[in-house]
Order: structure tokens, then sequence, then C-alpha cells
């Protein structure tokens, strides 16, 4: 808990003044590079937030960041598996509505300045959201030994698809949106479909891997309007973040992933409905 709190207080405290400070300083920038600005400037609270995680957990959990997230052992084979499949997902969710996509005409020299803060940022940001929306939570909610039934991790996933959804109501995609109710539904489901295969496999590996793949995806390769990520990436999609068919497929990447994580062997018993699956590397 304590951990939590004080990460909590360097994200929400520390790291917007810090941010506003960069911002004063030397100057306010235009253009692509207001643009480069804009993502490093929401990307400090993150900064501080990760730098909290990382030290609390060693200094006073006495632990690493590693085993916070996998008890075992932190399986990076699954993840590059869950995000490859997350990432395959979001091409063909954008593949759908081809004729919307426009390519961004920002100069390649330009674009390139973008590729190494988004690279080493966005990683950060979407791990440390990983860690404070679910596996601290957890570590709080469970102790040491994650629920072993689906009945056991149901309540912990409906809280945390509603920790994860709180924070984002201000976004973009939520207070611009025609129809509210589907953005918000979204995030809710994301992050409580995040929390119960975390549960289920028993780490959170491939909640991190999708979180990072996504935010990678609309980071690099497409964004679109009204964005909560200002950046210029490859495509700009003109097609309504907030539609039906990104919350279903969401879903269906879930489902995926779900049964790439039977195949592997990694739910654990009490969560297998029928038979058992085959272990996996």
């Amino acid at each position: 808990m304590l951990v939590l709190l004080i990460s909590l207080m360097l994200w929400m405290g520390i790291g917007p003044v810090l941010s506003v400070l960069y911002l004063s300083w030397p100057s306010s920038a235009e253009g692509w590079l207001g643009v480069l600005q804009g993502y490093i400037t929401i990307h400090i609270p993150f900064i501080t937030l990760f730098l909290g995680l990382l030290s609390g957990c060693r200094l006073i959990m006495g632990i690493r960041l590693g085993k916070l997230l996998s008890p075992e052992g932190f399986r990076w084979r699954y993840a590059a598996e869950a995000g490859l499949i997350y990432l395959l997902i979001s091409v063909l969710s954008t593949l759908s509505h081809i004729g919307n996509i426009e390519i961004n005409s920002l100069p390649l020299s330009q674009r390139l300045a973008f590729v190494i803060p988004v690279l080493l940022l966005t990683p950060m940001q979407s791990v440390s959201e990983e860690i404070v929306f679910r596996a601290l939570p957890a570590r709080i909610a469970y102790g040491e030994t994650l629920p072993g039934s689906p009945l056991k991790a149901l309540p912990f996933s409906i809280v945390s698809g509603l920790l994860f959804l709180i924070p984002h109501l201000g976004n973009p995609e939520i207070t611009k949106s025609e129809d509210t109710v589907l953005p918000m539904l979204y995030y809710f489901l994301w992050g409580a479909a995040a929390a119960y295969l975390a549960l289920e496999t028993g780490g959170f590996e491939a909640p991190c891997a999708m979180h990072v793949a996504n935010n990678l995806y609309i980071a690099l390769i497409v964004n679109y309007p009204d964005s909560a990520m200002p950046v210029e990436a490859l495509f700009e999609d003109r097609t309504p973040a907030s539609g039906i068919m990104t919350l279903i497929y969401a879903l269906a990447a879930f489902i995926i992933i779900h049964g790439l994580s039977a195949w592997r062997g990694y739910i654990k018993e009490g969560f297998r409905w029928q038979g058992r699956s085959r272990a996996g590397s």
C-alpha cells in the first residue's frame, strides 16, 4: 500500500509540476517540435511514477519490479506473443476501414525525431499503468498468492475495470465523443479483462504487452483525431475511435490471447473450465 501511495503522489503531484516547469523552460516550441514537446510533457508524470514504482519495489517491498509482475518469473516469450497478437488485431481493425486512413504529411526527417522518445516513454507509461491499476492492487487484495478461481477473481476484475476507467474519463476519446457510453465501456472492459487475464495466468505479462502494443501502434503507426496521445504517427485514421468496432476488436484480442494462454498451459488449474491445457514454454 505504501508503494502505491508514494507512486500516486509522484504521478499526480510532483509529475504535473515538473511538466509545467518543462513547458515553461526555455520557451514553448512550435510546429512539429511543439507536438514532440507536448508528447514528452504528458509523459513526465509517468516517468516520476515509473521511478517511484521501481525504487519502491526494491527499497520498500524488497523485490524486483519483474517479480511483482510475475511471481514465478517474467515469461518474455509469452509477453511477446500476446503483444504480437494484439498488434495484428490492431492492424486488422485499421484495414477494416482502410478508406478512412490518410498518410501523415510530416517529412521523414521530422517523423524520426519522434521514434526514440516514443520507444522509451510509451512502454514506461503503459507498464506503469498496469502496475498501478492491476499489479499493486492485486497484491494488496490477495497478498503474494493470486486467486485460484474465477469466482475469487471476478470482484477484483470489476474493481480494476473501474480503476482503469476513472482516470481516463478526461480523455478526448470520451469527452469529445458523440456517444460517451461506448468509450467508457471500452476502458472499463479493457481494464476488467486485463485484470482477469492476469489473475487466471498468475502474471501480468500479457496485459503489459497488450498495453504496450496498443499504445506503440497508436503513437507510431496509426493515430486519430482527438487522440489522448499527441504525436505524429505514420497514418491518421478518420474513423471515430469510440465506435463499436473498436470495442469488438479489443474483446476479440482478449479472447484470442486467452486461447494462447490455455494452449501454452499458463491458465491456472482452478480457472480451467474444460480439461487440461498442455504445458508450454
